[in-house]
């Protein structure tokens, strides 16, 4: 178990990554192991996804204790408890920001490796399915001559 930040590195080290965003970085009062965090950018493949299930299980530590008030001073959990909640919500937000979306099938080389694959669920739909047999016909090309 242990504790490393450097905020030279923030950018090239997804341990510290994580750290930063979730201001998780002082060596005196870290709340989160290294290995932790390792762990769930490991596990997830995300550092966004890992940032906020960091931030959720602090979120959750504070969650445990209560507010408290002592004369006219006032310790308020809650409300660090609320804000490790939302920041979650916005890393989670912030991952769905970054996907990278995917079209398949647009290469040859993509449609050829595509139907090589055998554990391929066949697609219910294809080319020609509706063509009327022996008729000559093909709902498919508007160029051919019917």
């Amino acid at each position: 178990m242990g504790f490393s930040f450097a905020s030279s590195n923030v950018g090239s080290s997804d341990l510290s990554w994580v750290r930063f965003r979730v201001g998780d970085t002082s060596s005196g009062s870290y709340r989160l192991d290294d290995e932790e965090i390792n762990a769930l950018v490991s596990e997830q493949g995300n550092k966004y996804i890992a940032a906020a299930i960091c931030a959720e299980a602090i979120g959750a530590g504070f969650a445990q204790r209560v507010d408290k008030t002592v004369g006219k001073l006032q310790i308020s959990m809650s409300q660090a408890s609320e804000r490790y909640f939302k920041l979650a919500d916005r890393l989670r937000a912030e991952a769905g920001m970054r996907a990278e979306p995917y079209a398949g099938g647009i290469s040859q080389s993509d449609k050829d490796s595509e139907e090589a694959d055998t554990d391929r669920v066949s697609p219910n739909f294809t080319i020609a399915q509706f063509d009327a047999p022996g008729s000559g016909l093909s709902f498919l090309d508007p160029d051919e001559e019917r």
